[in-house]
């Protein structure tokens, strides 16, 4: 236990427009950056969609790796995360059965110092 993976990603403008694309979520505050100011953000935020995507990739790719089956995700978000901001998303194992073939894992998405989501995942470890 206490094992740990990261992922470190940017979300680009046309990262945004593809998932705006995909999911039907044309809301202004994702886009417009007049529009996201008026409503005291910095620009753009990113979706929230796209933090939980990091979080698909780290376990998927990561830990445990392929063939995970996620079971549940919980996040809390905590601030924004802009288009083009360098983030990070880091998971540490805090329960693993073997036996039972699952882990938990607490996970945060952070940009520099600030916390931009933190909670907790579980997953299949994906074994056959």
């Amino acid at each position: 236990m206490g094992d740990g993976a990261t992922v470190d990603f940017v979300i680009t403008p046309e990262d945004m427009s593809a998932y705006a694309s995909l999911s039907g979520d044309h809301n202004p505050l994702h886009h417009d950056a007049d529009f996201a100011r008026a409503r005291g953000f910095e620009g753009p935020v990113v979706y929230g969609g796209l933090l939980v995507g990091a979080v698909s990739r780290l376990l998927g790719e990561r830990l445990p790796g392929p063939g995970c089956v996620w079971h549940s995700v919980a996040l809390k978000f905590r601030a924004a995360l802009y288009v083009g901001e360098p983030a990070c998303c880091e998971g540490r194992i805090t329960y693993c059965s073997d036996d039972l073939g699952v882990l938990r894992m607490h996970v945060e998405v952070r940009a520099g110092d600030r916390l931009v989501a933190s909670g907790e995942v579980q997953a299949g470890l994906g074994r056959p």
